[in-house]
């Protein structure tokens, strides 16, 4: 191969090498998202929990998608938005990540302009009502994963179990919640194990969920068949009512960057 042919590849190739190493800004904000939790951190993590049915399932989180779109994503003190849809097509949650518990309140204190609020009815008059079941408030009490890694979703059709406890009596719960913190290591025992889990409690409830990654739905033939994470002892479970289900992340939306000053 001639000299002259030589160099003429390595022009043709040299950009493609510096757009990887240096990927412009409409690549940088097509990375993959994801969604963190951290028991150090002051973020506080919303679960809006939709009941669907198999029929109206894709329309509401449809719904979820576009409201976020134009409510949460420049709302300040805003960070993540994960959208899940349960596997038997009974449940969607919005699962959004906030700086701190003032951000979250401050987002829901906002007037809603009546100008829009008359144009999104007429908007709406023809599709289905998506008032949520619930919205609850959760920090991080505890997390179990592997060493150095810090619990995450990342992109879409990630898979998570999402058990959702609301203990009946408040005298209860430090019990419940002792016992549930005391099991988390033992998901490790499982086969497949969920790659990480995470202890969710409500400081304005009765409420702890437990949130396992389980990994990605292509990972699996058969998702139906994945072992339940079960770290309430049976002889507890009259304590308290539980809501479970099997989620596949539909989109993971991070907040609208600020622009830099000049």
């Amino acid at each position: 191969m001639s000299d002259r042919v030589i160099v003429l590849i390595l022009a043709l190739l040299l950009p493609l090498i510096v757009g990887t190493l240096n990927p412009n800004p409409a690549q940088a904000d097509k990375a993959v998202k994801a969604i963190s939790f951290d028991p150090a951190s002051e973020m506080v993590n919303v679960a809006t929990i939709y009941e669907t049915t198999p029929t109206t399932q894709k329309e509401v989180v449809s719904e979820i998608l576009k409201s976020s779109k134009s409510s949460t994503k420049k709302a300040p003190g805003f960070s993540t938005l994960s959208v899940l849809q349960s596997q038997d097509g009974t449940r969607a949650i919005a699962l959004t990540q906030w700086q701190d518990l003032a951000s979250f309140e401050a987002f829901l204190a906002q007037p809603v302009e009546e100008k829009e609020a008359k144009k999104e009815k007429e908007k709406d008059k023809e599709k289905i009502a998506i008032a949520p079941l619930r919205t609850v408030v959760f920090t991080v009490a505890k997390t179990q994963a592997p060493q150095g890694m810090v619990p995450s979703l990342r992109g879409k059709a990630a898979l998570v179990q999402f058990d959702e406890f609301t203990v009946l009596e408040p005298d209860d719960l430090s019990t419940v919640l002792d016992s549930v913190t005391q099991g988390l290591p033992s998901i490790t025992q499982l086969y497949p194990a969920p790659r990480s889990a995470v202890l969710l409690q409500s400081p304005e409830s009765h409420d702890i969920a437990l949130l396992a990654n389980w990994g990605y739905s292509m990972e699996y033939d058969d998702p139906s068949l994945i072992p339940t994470v079960d770290l309430l002892p049976e002889e507890m479970a009259s304590l308290t009512e539980s809501d479970r289900h099997l989620y596949e992340v539909v989109k993971i939306t991070a907040a609208k960057p600020e622009k830099e000053k000049d």
